[in-house]
């Protein structure tokens, strides 16, 4: 083929306008770097013409290039033998530790549920010696104090603020 036209792609593609197009994407591609399928020392948008001619490109063209693309921003310039290594170098590095750690962090874990434990004895006899104060708060808990609680309340307050509550 010494000249590559649209008839030429109409044998493989049955719309020209499908044709112009994925023909300006290729060529765009192909301008940006991305490698031809075909030898050639055309301009891009020849060796674009004659890819489509050859079969070689067709209408998933643009999922794929597109599909190229968003990798190629997702992950940079970064290649899949660059991850797999990086991530084997992770995994070498989180071998587990000699057993000398271990049997450390065993007794720092006994250390930590002893505390635990006279934390919560702490907790509880203070919880009983609180209950037992409510007990007797509320046995000797009568209407009169409860007046009184009332009517030394309303004088903090007519004392902070100036205002005076009337009983109900």
């Amino acid at each position: 083929m010494a000249r590559v036209t649209i008839e030429d792609c109409l044998l493989e593609l049955d719309n020209a306008f499908d044709i112009c197009t994925l023909a300006g994407k290729r060529a765009k591609d192909l301008s940006s770097g991305a490698s031809s399928q075909l030898e050639s020392k055309d301009k891009a948008t020849v060796i674009a013409l004659r890819e489509i001619a050859a079969g070689h490109i067709n209408m998933d063209y643009f999922e794929v290039s597109n599909k190229e693309k968003i990798e190629n921003q997702l992950f940079g310039t970064v290649t899949e033998e660059e991850v797999i290594d990086e991530l084997s170098q992770s995994i070498d590095t989180n071998q587990p530790e000699p057993e000398s750690t271990s049997t450390d962090q065993a007794e720092i874990d006994s250390v930590q549920d002893e505390q635990n434990t006279t934390d919560s004895k702490e907790n509880l006899s203070n919880l009983v010696a609180d209950t037992g104060l409510m007990n007797t708060l509320q046995s000797k808990e009568t209407p009169s104090n409860v007046e009184a609680v009332t009517d030394s309340t309303n004088k903090d307050q007519e004392e902070t603020t100036g205002e005076k509550n009337l009983p109900e």
